[in-house]
């Protein structure tokens, strides 16, 4: 049996900030679309759509930011590394790794990436007379940089003396049969839905019942003044409302898009989970036709 060691990045205070930070983002995307959907006039609407929109698309991204911090860990062992985050994944064996060291010893300083908070430096940046630098680290104290001979790698393990001193004793112990190489970037995983037909297929059917519902309601707002959304107890029209409001549905029928898009490529990752990632993007690809047939049934009663 293989020895193996796991390091984890330290994630609660990243955790705190990323949760604190979508529940805030959240609740103003909420409250922005709620006094969007009570807007009078078309400039109020918009002012309170569009940051609704910019707030929930922030959190939906720190959602995922959580997600990834959440399993993200390094896995030590004779023949190689493996680093896990998210949805990227690297195997390096240990025949290819150059170095490896504590950031502080190096003579420069090391550049952190631009988009980052606590529990989330991740992206690339080039040190003059290293190479490119890619950061998978939670954070900027305690980071280790393991050299291979394309790039760097800055992680952040809790106990950076135990992960260097386990390194150094497997360096020295020496590989008997190396870890096969592999990089898995997020994009990869998009590629291998694009290819699976079915996939292919549920998620255009989606995007173009989505695209429908937009173009129909951008030209049939302004023929018209007012529309009617919905029906009272007694089965009479609600008071109309500016048609504006009719935007409404595109905007809400495009979270719930996003949202299958993400989940199906969550249960996809995996061969046993495929079956739920088709059955959410064709729920997606139906729920995107419902709300293409509401706004006829809205357009029809107004």
């Amino acid at each position: 049996m293989k020895d193996e060691f796991i390091f984890y990045p330290p994630i609660r205070w990243g955790l705190i900030v990323h949760a604190a930070g979508a529940l805030l983002l959240a609740g103003v995307g909420g409250y922005g679309l709620w006094q969007a959907f009570h807007a009078i006039i078309g400039p109020i609407f918009l002012i309170y759509l569009i940051p609704s929109l910019l707030a929930l698309g922030l959190a939906v991204w720190l959602v995922y930011r959580a997600y990834a911090l959440q399993g993200a860990f390094y896995s030590l062992e004779r023949d190689g590394l493996r680093l896990h985050w998210g949805l990227r994944l690297e195997d390096i064996p240990m025949d290819t790794v150059v170095w490896a060291r504590p950031a502080e010893d190096l003579e420069t300083r090391l550049p952190l990436p631009w988009q980052r908070i606590p529990g989330s430096i991740l992206g690339s940046r080039n040190l003059p007379g290293v190479g490119t630098v890619e950061f998978m680290a939670s954070s900027w104290l305690g980071i280790v940089l393991v050299a291979t001979q394309e790039r760097i790698y800055a992680i952040s393990p809790q106990d950076p003396q135990a992960f260097l001193n386990t390194f150094q004793r497997y360096m020295e112990l020496g590989s008997l049969s190396p870890l096969p190489a592999r990089s898995i970037f997020p994009t990869i995983l998009l590629a291998r839905v694009w290819e699976a037909r079915p996939a292919r297929y549920m998620i255009l059917l989606g995007l173009g019942f989505s695209l429908l519902l937009l173009v129909g309601t951008s030209l049939a707002i302004p023929g018209r003044d007012q529309v009617s959304l919905g029906f009272t107890s007694a089965l009479t029209p609600h008071d109309p409302v500016p048609a504006v409001r009719l935007m409404l549905l595109p905007v809400l029928n495009g979270f719930f898009f996003l949202a299958d898009l993400l989940l199906g490529l969550f249960f996809f990752r995996q061969d046993e989970g495929q079956s739920l990632a088709y059955l959410v993007w064709g729920g997606g690809a139906l729920t995107s036709l419902l709300f293409l047939l509401g706004m006829v049934f809205v357009l029809q009663i107004g």
